[in-house]
């Protein structure tokens, strides 16, 4: 997982604008990457807050996108093929990516959300995903479409 640090990000203050004639002197590439922070620079390690507090589980919201495994995120797919992972995916999701999951040999659960069982299905899904919070679990709720 990838998260920025906005710290390095410039803000709204007069010491961060460049004006036009600053940005037309001083445009050749080199001078450009010296000013911008490398975006290794901008990309923290640290894994995202904790949820649970005694158990450290946590829970991640993942698009898989139109269907195909070609067109996965890397961290997507990374999440979804982690056999540590509990995945919650939504009945929807393509039988395409399901084989993807079943060849890394992940764990995860369907939520059978249908017309007229919307309420029942909620809350399944809301208590597997408390389970696997409780269990120090990495929760991962896989949705259709981006």
């Amino acid at each position: 997982n990838a998260y920025v640090d906005e710290s390095s990000f410039p803000h709204s203050n007069n010491n961060n604008v460049i004006n036009n004639q600053q940005a037309t002197t001083t445009s050749s590439p080199q001078h450009i990457q010296q000013q911008q922070p490398a975006l290794t620079k901008t990309i923290s390690k640290s894994r995202p807050p904790k949820i649970h507090p005694e158990s450290g589980g946590r829970i991640t919201l993942v698009g898989s996108g139109p269907g195909s495994p070609s067109l996965l995120t890397l961290a997507a797919h990374s999440l979804i093929t982690d056999p540590s992972n509990l995945l919650i995916v939504d009945r929807l999701v393509s039988a395409e990516i399901l084989t993807v999951m079943d060849e890394a040999g992940v764990n995860y659960k369907i939520a059978n959300k249908t017309p007229g069982c919307q309420m029942a299905a909620q809350d399944e899904i809301f208590q597997w995903c408390l389970d696997g919070l409780q269990a120090g679990q990495h929760v991962v709720r896989l949705k259709i479409g981006d």
